[in-house]
């Protein structure tokens, strides 16, 4: 007599199914307790937290900036966006590189208006200049940049050193506040 009648093998193929898709089961719901788990290890107060960024924003099809930063996190009760480790690289019109800037962390308001900088903030542009301060506010309406802290500048045969800095960003002016000291070498002509 043969265990292997067709019979029995439909029911050991039945209990193998069953098997399989009890397995499946388990492993689909075992992620949701790892998101649970993720959820708990939020700080508090953080509404959206997203790591490792790479967001290059478009205008009509021409990259205008991009931002690479370790960590971005939103803060639910004020709206602040925190940025950790914030890269921009900044594009003109024809989608030419036209400046960079880097902080150790940086906020931006819930209406995206004001931006701070804060923690060896560096800002560079083409031209070769390139201004390094502990600290730096922007304000979108005037399109200013501000600190009071001592702010470096430096480029092709200049260097200046002084405490707060007004920069207006569309005019490309910029104005050291006080204590102000620098160098001036003429480039050399050949």
């Amino acid at each position: 007599m043969s265990y292997f009648k067709p019979r029995n093998l439909l029911l050991v193929m039945a209990l193998a199914l069953a098997l399989i898709l009890l397995a499946v089961i388990a492993l689909r719901y075992r992620p949701a307790s790892q998101l649970e788990t993720l959820v708990k290890t939020l700080p508090k107060g953080v509404d959206v937290s997203m790591q490792d960024i790479d967001y290059t924003h478009l205008e009509k099809g021409q990259a205008r900036w991009r931002l690479v930063a370790q960590q971005v996190a939103r803060q639910a009760d004020t709206g602040l966006l925190g940025v950790n480790r914030p890269r921009m690289s900044f594009f003109d019109a024809q989608g030419e590189p036209s400046g960079s800037l880097e902080a150790d962390r940086g906020e931006v308001s819930e209406d995206y208006k004001t931006v701070r900088l804060i923690g060896q903030v560096v800002l560079k542009n083409p031209e070769g200049y390139t201004l390094y301060t502990a600290h730096l506010d922007y304000d979108q309406a005037s399109q200013t940049a501000t600190t009071d802290a001592r702010v470096q500048l430096v480029g092709d045969g200049v260097q200046l050193e002084g405490t707060g800095l007004e920069f207006n960003v569309p005019k490309g002016l910029l104005h050291l506040n006080a204590d102000v000291e620098g160098t001036f070498e003429p480039a050399k002509r050949e």
